[in-house]
């Protein structure tokens, strides 16, 4: 697997942790999961090649995935970003705070809206 297809999954539902990581496997992608925050930048710092987070909005303990996906992405300028949630109207007000270049998922995604946002992506 090329460095270029790590990903680091973030959610705090086991579910949507295994749906995501059999999909970006599906995709030619390899991943790794982390259900909160402390967890997720303490991957980031110790693996390098990470290219890109998917974190979910509505994490079960703070801070939430938009402050997450900042603070990823402070910390590592060279990956990308992925924010989702199944609430459209809190994600479309999360998109407000975001820069430009973070892509937004409302779930349930299906495969191939994930594969388009990572398109964008990377």
């Amino acid at each position: 697997m090329e460095d270029d297809r790590k990903l680091l999954v973030v959610d705090d539902d086991q579910m949507m942790l295994d749906f995501a990581t059999r999909v970006l496997a599906s995709l030619g992608y390899a991943s790794v999961t982390a259900p909160d925050a402390a967890t997720a930048l303490r991957v980031l710092e110790e693996d390098r090649d990470i290219r890109a987070v998917i974190i979910d909005l509505r994490l079960g303990r703070p801070p939430n995935g938009a402050f997450l996906v900042r603070q990823a992405l402070a910390m590592r300028p060279d990956i990308r970003g992925l924010l989702t949630s199944g609430d459209h109207g809190a994600l479309q007000s999360a998109a407000g705070e975001m820069r430009q270049d973070v892509e937004l998922l409302t779930k349930p995604y299906r495969r191939h809206e994930l594969a388009d946002c990572l398109s964008r992506l990377l």
